[in-house]
């Protein structure tokens, strides 16, 4: 447990299944090192030894590990793992890698259809140090939500959005602001979201 405790525990985004004596359980992963992850789950499965899959972006990696935290207020487990090899420690090491290099990008998706607010947007949250990701379609929107390797945390998007929706569903980590017509009103609700998230945690960690 002590070297779970002094390791670099990073958020990600990705899938956990655990395998235990009694069944399956599938959850999220809150957060992850080279030796343990937390994992959201929708229920808590017994027993103290498990088999962990781990779905990183497009890698999946299977390994042993214990419990050794429950929390079921929250429903959190957290494990720590017996033993990885080089190539399941290469795959995190790449997660983890990703959410660093996003904290220090700090990345917003701006979601707009009016192309002169969106280009006015995106210039303002360059020139305020962060980097705007500007989708044309909700389909380009979903595709850059979906890359590991960008780590999106904060969106802005107009009030009529669609994309309010699928946020909501399939990307309840993604913080949102509105957008309006002041855009330095805009881009300050932007910053005061990225705030809140577990980027700006880890950004400030690694400062």
């Amino acid at each position: 447990m002590g070297e779970r405790r002094n390791a670099l525990r990073v958020a990600v985004r990705g899938i956990a299944v655990l395998y235990a004596d009694d069944g399956t359980t599938v959850g999220t992963i809150e957060n992850l090192s080279q030796t343990g992850a937390l994992v959201s789950v929708q229920g808590i499965p017994s027993g103290e030894s498990l088999d962990v899959e781990l779905k990183l972006g497009d890698e999946t990696s299977r390994v042993a590990a214990r419990t050794v935290r429950i929390d079921r207020t929250r429903m959190h487990v957290a494990v720590e793992f017996d033993h990885t090899d080089i190539a399941v420690r290469a795959v995190i090491q790449t997660a983890i890698a990703h959410a660093v290099r996003a904290a220090q990008r700090r990345p917003v998706l701006v979601i707009d259809s009016q192309r002169g607010r969106r280009m006015a947007l995106a210039t303002r949250l360059a020139a305020r140090g962060m980097t705007p990701l500007v989708p044309r379609t909700p389909l380009e929107a979903i595709d850059l939500l979906t890359r590991p390797q960008l780590h999106v945390n904060v969106a802005i998007l107009m009030a009529s959005s669609e994309m309010h929706g699928v946020i909501a569903d399939s990307f309840p980590w993604v913080s949102t602001a509105a957008i309006s017509d002041d855009i330095d009103a805009t881009v300050q609700r932007a910053l005061d979201a990225w705030i809140g998230t577990d980027g700006a945690r880890l950004a400030s960690a690694i400062a």
